[in-house]
């Protein structure tokens, strides 16, 4: 393991990174790597991982424990954040404040809902060694985003939650070059896509979801082995439709970022959520650059964008 601080993003990210096997990640991931590595965990539990801002780390968690908890709407009032367990909450400082702290719930699963639904934005590489070692098989549901869509809900995010004082353009470089948190994206996408074709692995899309939430819907409740209605699904897509989400308390995070509000009222957790967002912001050269760089990163993959 190649682990030291990150001092190449010339000090644009107001955060504390380290290097932890060639991915840029919170510095609090290196205090929590063992915690990480040796977690306790079911088989059943349901795992969703994604790169951040992919656009659906929420609301494919939504779906989820709606499917794994059949459809308990009374229970889907308690915030996301305290139904569904993300893994590394400890190493933000943003969540500091949240009476939460997985590692310790996990550890005492009698008071949480069985299976338990994870939130990484982990690497595959990088997941419990249960998991990277193919000792134990939990499900494992992987989206991926358009990249360039991805960079500009993962700045405007920046912008608001860790007030990024970078300019759009500067950050684009430093996305690139690999220094954001979680970066280098490709290789973070693509330790989940070369094991999409394991049986507890299913790899989505959000322009997928997007497009089609119903089938969706249908494939990710298959993959968890639940039967629903045609019904069940039109009730759950309802419930899952963006709107929807914008104004549901219990996802859009908007007591949890009050605080923040106060300081930058221009921002929201739970943005836009539309197809093709970078076309409004990324001038031509800078999407000819990410076309360059995504066709140099999966050149040598079968991946297709």
């Amino acid at each position: 393991m190649s682990l030291h601080e990150n001092s190449d993003s010339d000090g644009k990210f107001p955060l504390n990174l380290t290097i932890i096997d060639g991915f840029t990640l919170p510095k609090g991931c290196e205090e929590m790597k063992e915690q990480y590595d040796y977690l306790e965990f079911s088989e059943e539990d349901v795992w969703i991982c994604s790169f951040p801002r992919s656009g659906c780390s929420t609301w494919m968690q939504e779906m989820v424990w709606m499917i794994v908890n059949d459809f308990d709407f009374k229970g889907a009032e308690t915030p996301i954040h305290e139904r569904c367990l993300f893994l590394e909450k400890t190493t933000l400082q943003i969540y500091n404040s949240s009476r939460i702290n997985p590692i310790e719930n996990i550890q005492n699963r009698k008071d949480l809902k069985n299976p338990l639904v994870f939130k990484t934005h982990l690497p595959f590489t990088l997941l419990p060694k249960q998991i990277s070692s193919g000792e134990k098989k939990p499900k494992i549901i992987y989206v991926a985003r358009d990249v360039k869509d991805t960079c500009v809900s993962y700045y405007h995010y920046g912008k608001f939650v860790w007030d990024y004082k970078t300019d759009f353009n500067e950050y684009c470089d430093l996305f690139l070059r690999g220094k954001a948190p979680y970066s280098p994206y490709w290789n973070h996408v693509l330790s989940y896509w070369q094991m999409r074709h394991n049986p507890n692995i299913l790899f989505l899309r959000y322009e997928e979801m997007k497009s089609d939430l119903g089938g969706v819907i249908r494939r990710v409740s298959q993959f968890l082995h639940k039967s629903l209605t045609d019904e069940q699904i039109k009730i759950l897509s309802h419930h899952l439709d963006f709107e929807s989400m914008k104004k549901n308390p219990a996802v859009n995070y908007e007591a949890f970022y009050e605080p923040l509000r106060k300081l930058r009222p221009e921002g929201r957790f739970i943005r836009k959520g539309t197809v093709g967002d970078h076309k409004t912001i990324m001038s031509l050269d800078m999407q000819k650059k990410f076309d360059d760089w995504i066709e140099s990163s999966i050149q040598d993959t079968d991946y297709a964008v």
